[in-house]
């Protein structure tokens, strides 16, 4: 707590008047122009307004005029949970205290603390105010902590992840991609994560908005550069005016034409399946939870209208009346269409993980030829999901093609040593995993293909690879096509992660299946929207990933670019 004040709390100052006149130490050598302060563990006194106030953590002090050394921040925290009333916005205190680091990574707040003395001197109607410009690397950002800054840019809404905590993620440089979607693994997608880091800067609102997608934009904020404990936040003054992108529409599809979809379906656990069963594994943790969960589903599919499904993350509990894909099947026989099914397997679960793949299909429009195939050799044991493969006609025209619904091993989990640790190069670990699960999958569809007398394959599924990567490279490799980036052309996304997006599902088709393609996205409904905040659409953000869509005419002759 504050102690020994030299006037009385609370009491204003007349212009004019200052009872602080002794000698302080400037704020910017307690700073100095390193990560940590050169006086840590002294006891010091300094002198500045107050910009911001933290309730029940402390305060923002900055000195005004003098700057001194320009790699060193003018501005300091003062860390004290219970504030006095003579700490206000625009109030000029000096303060006596212990110079502490506060923090646990390198990037620490540097504040004083065990706060021995303060005496308030002025009153300011205009606060410090410093124009700064992104990109900014590291070294400028620590010259700015705790200071009160403008950005006066273009800046754009790159990260929505925590927006209903209030915190989003600006950006100068437009909508940040993954390294590896644009760049090679390695020092070139090394030197995009050096730059894309520069170029943002995470914002925390007064309050949380209505929600905002990634695109947004906005043209100047400012605040002051606080600190959460763990790195950096702009803590904005007022909210800013925000320019919203239009939604992202999607095409029904043409009469004659049959509808495809891959989707994540963020953990799909129905519990016992009677009304009981929760918390799930890692799905809704309350009826509530899925009944939600259920109905973002099915306005998904309601507006799709697919014709076949390949689904991930479905609860692998089999597929009797009580099973996660019976829940499933029955919001699909919701969505306007009655014939719906699913494809089992013969042993009934498959493989070994809590969560599992699929495929639905509608009866009316396509005809399961054979038994379904699942491969479960070496990289599908443990590591990727076991991928579920099955002949298809399509009724009308009597054309077969055979579908695989797939999950490869996620970025997550990373052993500590060996081949399948993050070796620092951007895929992140497990890809020696995820390569070997395509490579092992590939001539076993090929088989597939070949015993069915068909040419026509495709491949849906969450990857988790980025478009770069090497196992994408296997697909592109063996002479399968990314039909999105054929049909739609490049940028494309179905996945953020930490500000950046990138792909991470494709529809992946045999020459002589794409030439049959006629309309290919990734309908951003999910992966550009904030969690856990109602939406203004039923279908928004029913996943973390986007679906996949891809229309085929099997009436017409193949086509080719």
């Amino acid at each position: 707590m504050f102690a020994g004040a030299c006037s009385e709390p609370g009491a204003l100052i007349q212009p004019g008047e200052s009872p602080c006149r002794g000698d302080v130490t400037p704020i910017t050598a307690v700073q100095g122009d390193g990560y940590q302060s050169p006086l840590v563990d002294t006891v010091v006194t300094v002198r500045g307004v107050v910009t911001r106030v933290d309730a029940g953590k402390g305060f923002y002090l900055e000195s005004i005029g003098f700057r001194g050394d320009t790699r060193a921040s003018k501005a300091i925290f003062i860390a004290d949970s219970d504030l006095p009333g003579s700490a206000w916005t625009g109030r000029q205190l000096e303060i006596s205290g212990r110079v502490t680091e506060l923090g646990t990574s390198r990037d620490t707040l540097t504040s004083l603390t065990e706060i021995a003395s303060h005496k308030a001197c002025t009153e300011r109607p205009e606060l410090p105010l410093t124009q700064a410009a992104l990109p900014l690397d590291s070294p400028a950002r620590e010259a700015l902590e705790g200071m009160r800054i403008s950005l006066q840019q273009p800046l754009t809404v790159t990260d929505v992840y925590q927006l209903a905590r209030g915190a989003l993620t600006l950006s100068s440089a437009d909508v940040l991609r993954v390294p590896t979607e644009v760049a090679n693994p390695g020092s070139a997608a090394q030197d995009r994560e050096r730059t894309n880091r520069r170029h943002t800067i995470v914002t925390v609102l007064p309050e949380a908005p209505a929600p905002l997608p990634v695109g947004s934009s906005t043209q100047a904020v400012a605040g002051v550069m606080g600190h959460n404990g763990r790195g950096q936040q702009l803590l904005l003054d007022d909210a800013p005016a925000f320019t919203v992108p239009s939604m992202h529409t999607l095409e029904p599809a043409a009469a004659g034409r049959i509808r495809m979809v891959s989707s994540n379906l963020l953990n799909f656990f129905n519990g016992d399946g009677r009304g009981g069963g929760f918390p799930t594994e890692r799905g809704a943790e309350t009826p509530d939870e899925l009944a939600a969960q259920s109905a973002r589903i099915k306005a998904v599919m309601t507006r799709i209208r697919p014709d076949l499904v390949a689904v991930q993350e479905l609860e692998n509990d089999g597929f009797g009346p009580d099973s996660a894909a019976q829940s499933l099947l029955a919001l699909l026989n919701e969505t306007g269409n009655t014939d719906w099914a699913f494809i089992t397997p013969g042993a009934g679960r498959i493989g070994e993980d809590v969560i599992t793949v699929g495929l639905f299909y509608r009866q009316k429009v396509l005809e399961a030829v054979g038994q379904p195939h699942v491969l479960g050799s070496g990289p599908f044991r443990g590591l990727s999901r076991q991928p579920l493969a099955q002949l298809f006609r399509d009724k009308q025209t009597g054309k077969t093609f055979l579908v695989a619904s797939n999950h490869l091993k996620s970025k997550g989990s990373c052993p500590e040593d060996g081949p399948n640790s993050n070796q620092k190069d951007g895929q992140g670990c497990w890809n020696p995993a995820r390569v070997a699960a395509v490579k092992a999958q590939l001539p076993w569809l090929r088989q597939l293909a070949e015993q069915a007398g068909s040419g026509r394959l495709l491949i849906l599924g969450d990857m988790n690879a980025w478009r770069n990567e090497d196992p994408i490279r296997q697909f592109n490799g063996a002479g399968y096509i990314d039909l999105v980036e054929k049909m739609a052309g490049l940028p494309q996304h179905s996945f953020l992660y930490w500000g950046q997006t990138g792909t991470l599902d494709y529809a992946f088709a045999s020459p002589a299946l794409a030439g049959l393609a006629r309309y290919a996205v990734n309908w951003h409904i999910n992966a550009d929207w904030p969690r856990e905040m109602t939406q203004s659409e039923p279908w928004l953000r029913a996943s973390d990933h986007d679906p996949v869509i891809v229309d085929f005419d099997f009436s017409q002759p193949v086509t080719s670019d």
